[in-house]
């Protein structure tokens, strides 16, 4: 290698030996760690039932953040299967239902996870038998484009004929 070569090969190696904290301002963007309970979690009653919304503050990673509980009342749903730019993890956590994932309907029972990914209908009802409960995670990334709207024609919701 040629001295110059030399040279540069080493300002590399020290560039890389730094800590990433030397080289740039990592400020934490997220909110401070905590633990919520229900009672602290905001509540809003709806004709279906009552939503509590426990985290809806930017995180670092991801913006806009929702994380919740909605206590659905038998037979009813928070709103028709829908469609958004977001990614979304629905879990059954009481009581039974119906998932809605793209026009396909099939039994939500405890413990079952739909995971619904940007664009794609997707929904919850209740059975008509009795109440459930089930815990939201809704997000998008902080520094991520969005997915396109592959059929920006297609509507927001899509109604589905209770069973």
């Amino acid at each position: 290698m040629r001295p110059i070569a030399y040279a540069i090969f080493g300002l590399a190696m020290t560039a890389c030996a730094t800590a990433p904290s030397d080289m740039t301002d990592a400020t934490n963007l997220a909110p401070a760690s905590a633990i919520m309970s229900e009672a602290q979690a905001s509540v809003d009653q709806a004709d279906w039932g009552t939503f509590y919304s426990y985290f809806a503050e930017d995180t670092h990673a991801l913006s806009p953040v929702l994380v919740g509980v909605a206590k659905i009342d038998a037979g009813q749903q928070t709103h028709p299967p829908h469609r958004h730019a977001d990614e979304e993890y629905l879990m059954v956590t009481r009581g039974r239902g119906i998932w809605t994932l793209n026009g396909i309907s099939t039994p939500a029972n405890p413990g079952d996870i739909l995971f619904a990914r940007a664009w794609d209908y997707h929904g919850i009802r209740a059975a008509n038998e009795g109440p459930m409960e089930f815990v939201v995670f809704k997000y998008s990334g902080r520094a991520v484009d969005r997915p396109a709207n592959p059929h920006p024609e297609w509507a927001k919701e899509r109604p589905v004929r209770p069973r």
